[in-house]
């Protein structure tokens, strides 16, 4: 009887830790972007394109593809904040020895908890953030994997976690892959946000 007690405590204790999540995520009338985070990204068939040009010439612009977006309207808040420096250095400071790769593999929502935890600190010390963890960009599917994740600033715990695809579009890789971020966002902005509150019975 105390056994089942202590399960169903359990339970109510998680759902209500769930309930509480849900409502930072999609309660919050403002939002922080951190930025597109690569430092476990993996770049598949890319062929001889060397991975230090590609850190070099391509990692800062694709972190700035939301320079001109409306990310209030994207995640459906009053206001959002753009602070990607952090993340920015972040990916410019990865080792590029295994940066390329001839397969895809999931990154675990452990392994997307622990990089959250990595990023630093912004110029706000609190409130609803979210970044993207590349998992992927896969030439030969022509398609990007990220990881969205929404955290809380202060204790940098992960509230909401969706694995996301974005097609690829564009000539040269800067603006092939800067397509397929945006692609992504164009798909939270349209339909997978209000999705998203559904799920969470917000």
């Amino acid at each position: 009887m105390k056994k089942n007690f202590a399960l169903l405590f359990l339970l109510a204790f998680s759902i209500a830790l769930q309930s509480q999540d849900t409502k930072k995520v999609f309660g919050s009338p403002t939002i922080i972007w951190y930025g597109v985070d690569l430092t476990k990204a993996k770049m598949i068939g890319m062929g001889d394109e060397s991975p230090h040009k590609m850190q070099e010439e391509y990692f800062k612009p694709w972190n700035e593809v939301t320079v001109d977006m409306d990310l209030a309207k994207v995640f459906q808040k009053n206001a959002a904040y753009k602070d990607p420096n952090g993340i920015n250095k972040m990916n410019l400071a990865r080792e590029t020895d295994n940066l390329k790769a001839s397969e895809d593999v999931d990154l675990t929502a452990e392994q997307v908890a622990e990089q959250v935890k990595l990023i630093p600190v912004g110029q706000k010390k609190d409130g609803l953030a979210v970044t993207f963890i590349v998992q992927s960009f896969n030439k030969t599917s022509n398609l990007a994997t990220v990881h969205v994740a929404f955290f809380d600033v202060a204790s940098r715990n992960v509230l909401w976690l969706k694995k996301m695809t974005g097609k690829a579009s564009g000539g040269s890789p800067a603006k092939a892959w800067a397509g397929a971020i945006k692609d992504i966002f164009n798909q939270i902005e349209k339909k997978e946000f209000s999705a998203w509150k559904k799920e969470a019975n917000y």
